[in-house]
């Protein structure tokens, strides 16, 4: 059995007996399907890949007419979500500011909290003033949201949201975050891997860029994308500056940065810093 498998049987037992006792719940059933999405994350796969592979499965033990993960970027106070799924049909990517008052998911991230709606028009307001207009797909009716903590630190969310009212039990939201402890790990496993392209031997390497002629097709043709500041930011986020010192290295302002940063991880087709840069050195640009 996979440690991941262990950690999985370890939460389930611990699950409280008022959940565990739902006489209609298959719990045999859900414990092997968890197993099986657990068995297919694996730090390898992309964010959207995990999110597909998650969706194929999760659906038989919760309503997830609409998945998506959302990746918490403190820097920039924005929510990426990539591979949101409504339905079997990939939503486009979009992003949330983190610090909206009238949002769902920026909500669960400021609050580190759990978010439980059965009926959108009645229990709204435990979380917001109104209901908010969706950003990307279906108006829900209902939806679980768990944040995700990577080393004690709001890392992004999961979410399941349906069209359908009071379809969700408490153990549902314990399903969620399983799952999402899940993601974390292989989010976690991404961002340990991506330490050696940061530093080498404790000293900051200094990067520079490679000759671009070698570079494969698919390769050269994403680098083809970005424009020529948005060549300069990206030698600079692979540097390892935050947005601040980049924003003053090129004299333009902060808001200038943010949007150089969305713009290449949507052509790099990524979520944030971390992918944008294993990619990069991963297809050749740097040396």
């Amino acid at each position: 059995m996979r440690p991941h498998t262990k950690s999985f049987t370890k939460q389930f037992s611990s699950w409280s007996n008022r959940v565990s006792q739902h006489d209609a719940v298959n719990w045999t059933e859900q414990l092997r399907i968890l197993n099986d999405i657990a068995e297919l994350i694996t730090p390898k796969l992309s964010l959207e890949e995990i999110i597909a592979s998650i969706y194929q499965n999760v659906n038989h033990i919760v309503d997830a007419y609409q998945f998506a993960v959302g990746i918490y970027d403190e820097e920039e106070a924005v929510i990426l979500f990539i591979g949101m799924i409504e339905d079997g049909k990939k939503i486009p990517d979009f992003v949330v500011n983190a610090i909206d008052d009238n949002r769902l998911a920026s909500w669960c991230i400021r609050n580190e909290q759990d978010i439980f709606i059965n009926d959108f028009d009645k229990e709204i307001t435990k979380y917001l003033a109104r209901k908010p207009v969706p950003l990307a797909g279906s108006d829900p009716q209902a939806a679980l949201y768990t944040p995700l903590k990577l080393n004690d630190k709001v890392a992004g969310l999961i979410t399941v949201r349906t069209i359908h009212k009071n379809v969700y039990q408490l153990h549902h939201l314990y399903v969620l975050k399983t799952v999402g402890n899940f993601v974390v790990r292989a989010l976690e496993m991404a961002k340990m891997s991506s330490k050696q392209y940061v530093k080498t031997e404790g000293a900051q390497k200094e990067w520079r860029w490679s000759n671009t002629s070698q570079l494969q097709v698919r390769s050269k043709k994403t680098l083809d994308l970005l424009t020529k500041r948005e060549r300069e930011v990206l030698l600079l986020l692979i540097s390892g500056l935050p947005n601040k010192s980049i924003a003053e290295k090129l004299f333009v302002s902060n808001g200038t940065i943010k949007t150089h940063t969305l713009n290449i991880y949507q052509k790099m087709d990524v979520g944030n810093r971390t992918t944008a840069i294993m990619k990069a050195v991963e297809w050749g640009w740097f040396v």
